[in-house]
């Protein structure tokens, strides 16, 4: 189930993802938009299951019966398998990762303490996004 906390995360995404959409393509005000409504859609599954569930996959098949656009990359938000990120699932990513579970603005640094602090540094959970932020930092796009 979506709790109060995760819509101000949601929120907080959204807005962050359509302000890096504009630093990525400036001119772009339809891509900002579209990365906007992918930020208020990524964790769509929450709502269908508990917190240690596959909400990217869920949400992602949801989204998929509905002919929504990115769908793969709300699917695929958080997959530390995928090497190549289109710009949809990077933006999606950076701004998942910067935003805590209250919808605060937080570095990687941050982010990854709140991770830890409610899911354990021996997690799986904690342990993919550790990788997560790895690739974010390694790629070209990540101080646009």
């Amino acid at each position: 189930m979506i709790t109060q906390n995760r819509w101000q995360h949601i929120l907080a995404v959204a807005r962050k993802a359509k302000n890096l959409a504009l630093k990525l393509r400036p001119k772009d005000e339809q891509f900002a938009q579209d990365m906007f409504l992918l930020g208020l859609l990524h964790d769509i599954g929450y709502e269908f299951c508990n917190d240690v569930c596959n909400h990217g996959a869920i949400g992602g098949k949801i989204l998929e019966r509905s002919k929504y656009k990115h769908w793969q990359e709300v699917a695929n938000h958080g997959n530390v398998t995928i090497d190549n990120m289109s710009d949809e699932l990077f933006i999606l990513n950076y701004a998942d990762m910067t935003t805590g579970s209250n919808g605060e603005d937080f570095s990687f640094d941050e982010r990854l303490k709140d991770i830890s602090d409610r899911y354990g540094a021996d997690s799986s959970a904690y342990k993919k996004c550790v990788i997560e932020v790895e690739k974010l930092k390694a790629d070209k796009r990540y101080n646009f």
